[in-house]
């Protein structure tokens, strides 16, 4: 073999190493984050959100036939090219964000998968309406899901987390010193947090929220959908017997996953885990912007729904 195959394929190797992707967000890192002054995994810094994945695997899929193996999915979608020519199908293989349970569901119970139906079903009623549209706090894990007009700062001092969230200017004050959660009769609508470190990972308890907003909602649902049809989480309600258990796992210098367990026996038939790229690391230059949303807003309502609300 002469010595120009060999160098490149030298070169082509050195190259696969040098744009290796993060792990994915199912795969574990040896990554070890650098340190605060105190003794901490450094987490601090500013964040976009991580890569989109539908939330849910669809029950029925609006774009072409699917075909499931394992947790994944592959549908196939026609695209029409320039001219007359035939359409031509296209493959795609998604992963829902929920791993467990393994059919990427979420796991509602009879009556609530019903009322799931009803809620979608009467958007148009304020009592129904999605509560980001009515500017009420995302709650959790809704508020870490990937969109474009979310990002986050994330602070530390000793015995303390600190996450900023540009979506409706949210702010969480995570103790890390053990002490219990806030009396049951204090009702918050991102929760009270509770934070330890399980090696390089912050693990977050989140109880006491409010019962007037969605645990998740990814996107924007299909017009007109019926619930079953949509992968996205939007109708998904709970009760004031939420509990979120929250892990950020540091894989590179750029990339915090995220996992969060959802419990609410009064809504799901078990508990249930979603898993995915949650936070990238923004530019040097990256600002929170401020969020004009707030509760009571009438013009945003208009705007979202075409209602006249009062």
């Amino acid at each position: 073999m002469s010595r120009q195959p060999l160098v490149s394929i030298a070169v082509l190797a050195l190259c696969v190493a040098v744009v290796s992707p993060a792990p994915l967000a199912g795969q574990e890192s040896d990554y070890a984050p650098p340190r605060t002054p105190w003794g901490d995994p450094d987490l601090r810094g500013h964040y976009l959100p991580g890569t989109s994945q539908p939330l849910e695997t669809p029950r029925l899929e609006p774009w072409g036939d699917t075909q499931y193996t394992g947790h994944n999915y592959t549908f196939t979608r026609f695209f029409r090219p320039e001219g007359d020519g035939p359409a031509r199908p296209r493959e795609r293989v998604r992963t829902p964000m929920i791993i467990d349970p393994p059919d990427g569901r979420v796991p509602l119970q009879e009556w609530a998968a019903e009322k799931r139906d009803e809620i979608m079903e009467r958007q148009e009623e304020l009592a129904f309406l999605d509560p980001r549209v009515k500017c009420l706090p995302a709650a959790l894990p809704r508020a870490h899901l990937p969109v474009g007009y979310n990002t986050y700062q994330i602070l530390q001092v000793p015995g303390a987390v600190i996450i900023l969230y540009e979506w409706n200017h949210h702010s969480r004050y995570i103790p890390l010193d053990g002490r219990p959660h806030l009396p049951s009769a204090i009702r918050l609508g991102m929760g009270d947090s509770r934070g330890r470190w399980e090696g390089d990972t912050l693990v977050v308890e989140a109880t006491n929220f409010t019962d007037n907003t969605w645990p998740v909602g990814h996107g924007a649902p299909p017009e007109g959908a019926p619930a079953s049809s949509i992968n996205s989480g939007h109708g998904v309600f709970h009760s004031g017997a939420l509990r979120v258990v929250e892990r950020f796992i540091p894989v590179d210098e750029n990339t915090i996953n995220y996992q969060a367990t959802i419990e609410d026996p009064n809504v799901f038939t078990q508990p249930w885990t979603l898993r995915y790229e949650g936070l990238k690391r923004a530019p040097a230059d990256h600002i929170l912007y401020e969020y004009a949303c707030h509760e009571g807003n009438g013009r945003n309502l208009r705007l979202m729904t075409g209602a006249d609300f009062q």
